[in-house]
């Protein structure tokens, strides 16, 4: 069986993939029960097989070879794994610049440097598709710390906390990144030509059935009531654009319901460029009025188009809107790079 035949297989480790694998290291016969063989024993045959074939750090390169044993053996997985402190995809160079151990975390300052163009600047942003692989249990985080304008170089600290609270005593650390954005734009607090009071005299006549909730947010001082009804709050039906404060970011419905002001943002290529905004109102005064609750909500449109919606509601009397201006905050980027960038190294 040629190698490339066992890395497509292995999406699922199944009964006659194992089989498969048997025939061609020592022709061994075993009895296997009916149904999904147990996964450790799945990778033991796995690992027998690679050993055998000469072909233990190829199977390290393949993902889907990689992501199927780091989900049976994290500490086997990252054994594989050679070191390989830098790595390049797509004209773009990762890095591993500096780590070190401080009790039970350990701190790992990495690069992303374009060598091809201008793809990477001070709002490189590594959009949640990076991953973090140990051999213990931790939790991690990423953040961007510096750019450096001269080598177009974007450094990123990683950082790592056993959760057990013991120390971190060597073993090796894979950080991968599938995707990130930059180009990144800030256009803060925009008064929209749009009159609170108008909004909430548009006639409400259709709310969405059953919404696809993607999230909420809302005070920390609500009662478990109020909770309540926050997660059965009906959002509005998106109807035409009302109004468009940047590209890909549409105001799409408003009006007044159970006693709050509701006006819906859409949002389209949000897993590509992340664009997403804020509203907020003021009052006759001038003070800043924020909204009670958020709740997101996504729609499948024709195609296979994606679109999220973000609905506020200001919990705020209708003779109170005389005199409130709207305002919003947006987000965007400018581009979405995307490749495999993977670096491991020992602790």
């Amino acid at each position: 069986m040629k190698a490339e035949r066992l890395w497509e297989a292995l999406g699922e480790v199944g009964d006659s993939y194992i089989e498969e694998i048997l025939e061609q290291t020592e022709k061994r016969k075993i009895k296997m029960r009916k149904g999904r063989l147990w996964k450790p024993a799945a990778a033991a045959v796995l690992l027998l097989s690679c050993l055998l074939t000469g072909i233990p750090l190829l199977a390290a390169e393949i993902p889907a070879f990689y992501q199927v044993l780091y989900q049976i053996s994290p500490a086997t997985a990252q054994f594989f794994i050679p070191v390989q402190k830098a790595g390049e995809d797509n004209g773009i160079r990762m890095e591993v610049e500096a780590a070190y151990i401080e009790g039970d975390t350990a701190r790992i300052y990495i690069s992303m440097q374009d060598l091809e163009g201008e793809r990477i600047d001070e709002t490189t942003d590594l959009f949640d598709s990076y991953s973090i692989q140990r051999s213990f249990d931790s939790v991690g985080s990423c953040r961007r710390v510096s750019f450096e304008e001269e080598t177009g170089k974007a450094t990123f600290l990683v950082e790592i906390t056993r959760m057990d609270g013991k120390p971190i005593e060597g073993g090796k650390i894979t950080f991968s990144v599938r995707e990130f954005i930059s180009g990144k734009t800030a256009s803060e607090d925009m008064l929209l030509d749009l009159d609170p009071a108008s909004l909430a005299d548009r006639s409400v006549t259709e709310t969405v059935k059953e919404p696809r909730i993607t999230g909420f947010s809302y005070p920390g001082d609500v009662s478990d009531d109020e909770e309540r009804k926050i997660l059965s709050q009906a959002v509005l039906q998106p109807q035409e654009t009302l109004y468009s404060p940047i590209d890909k970011i549409d105001i799409t419905a408003a009006g007044y319901l159970d006693g709050m002001l509701h006006i819906q943002l859409a949002v389209t290529d949000k897993l590509l460029l992340d664009p997403h905004g804020f509203l907020y109102l003021t009052d006759g005064e001038g003070n800043r009025v924020d909204s009670r609750y958020t709740i997101s909500f996504m729609e499948e449109k024709e195609g296979g188009k994606r679109v999220d919606y973000q609905e506020f509601l200001f919990r705020i009397p209708r003779k109170e809107l005389e005199g409130c201006r709207l305002y919003g905050s947006f987000y965007t980027a400018g581009r979405n790079v995307r490749g495999y960038w993977r670096v491991t190294f020992s602790l």
